[in-house]
């Protein structure tokens, strides 16, 4: 019986060990890529908002530390109707990306680890963010008495902050997240996601599928943290009264959060993915917004 076990203990290990993949496209001078991206996304009482998007990548230098990659978004569409408030900010959070070129350095396995040009797109990113926010003012009037003009763009330009770029271009989402990794079956990894929240995240792999599950990994505390600060961007008049109250709130689960994102990519013999498939739930204050995210080469 102690040699079964033994054995079978060591075909486990065997397994495991084969089911790994190093992740590294192969990159030149002048490659060029681009991927199709179609995202819809269910926000609680309001109709489903569906964006397209191309994103082009480009080597554009070879560098002694590895590459640099030009990632721009040329084209972008959204069905989301002028009544939808919540769609309306979701849609114009993408839109701001159109036609802005963002340099990426990356180390030679691909993995993004720097925005080259950030201070040249900062100018560029605020006049959009200005003309978003015109062209919001003018579809809900309304928007200004919930969150006023500043708040509203200090939002939009904290999401496109060189921090949060860089954490797009790794994030699940994205056709470099897993570049420069080495991925196998059962391993996991902690990680900081778009939104700011502290997640696990499992790998799975078969042949040149990669599929990861990840789910939030926030003590009560870290989740405190998060929520005031947050409440501190979008409604800073609120954010005392949040403060005094959150731990009431918190156990009365009016303020309850959890997500739960899935990923599966289809890797391609050149290191470059062929497609990626994204699931995300966000559940909090007893609402559930979901997204679904397809990204396809082209």
């Amino acid at each position: 019986m102690k040699k079964l076990f033994f054995l079978s203990v060591m075909l486990t290990a065997a397994m495991a060990a084969s089911a790994q993949m190093k992740i590294a496209p192969k990159m030149e001078k002048g490659m060029k890529r681009v991927y199709n991206a179609v995202s819809t996304t269910a926000i609680p009482g309001q109709k489903e908002v569906k964006i397209t998007t191309d994103q082009q990548f480009t080597v554009t230098e070879a560098t002694a530390d590895g590459f640099v990659v030009d990632v721009e978004t040329t084209t972008f569409s959204s069905d989301v109707t002028p009544d939808n408030i919540a769609g309306q900010l979701v849609s114009s959070a993408a839109e701001l990306m159109k036609g802005i070129n963002v340099r990426v350095a990356t180390n030679k396995d691909g993995k993004p680890e720097k925005i080259v040009n950030y201070e040249e797109l900062k100018p560029k990113m605020d006049r959009m963010g200005d003309q978003i926010i015109e062209k919001l003012s003018q579809l809900i009037p309304q928007i200004s008495q919930m969150l006023p003009k500043d708040a509203l763009k200090k939002q939009l330009m904290e999401n496109m902050s060189e921090e949060q770029l860089l954490r797009s271009m790794q994030g699940a989402s994205s056709v470099m997240a897993l570049n420069g990794k080495t991925v196998m079956t059962g391993a996991q990894e902690d990680y900081v996601n778009e939104q700011g929240m502290k997640m696990k995240r499992m790998y799975f792999v078969n042949g040149k599928n990669v599929v990861t599950n990840s789910s939030m990994n926030m003590s009560n505390d870290e989740l405190k943290a998060l929520i005031i600060a947050q409440v501190e961007k979008a409604a800073p008049d609120q954010a005392e009264m949040v403060k005094q109250n959150i731990d009431t709130l918190m156990q009365s689960g009016m303020l309850k959060m959890d997500m739960k994102e899935t990923a599966t990519y289809d890797i391609q013999d050149d290191g470059w993915v062929k497609a990626v498939t994204v699931d995300m739930t966000l559940d909090t204050m007893g609402q559930s917004t979901k997204s679904h995210t397809v990204i396809t080469g082209k």
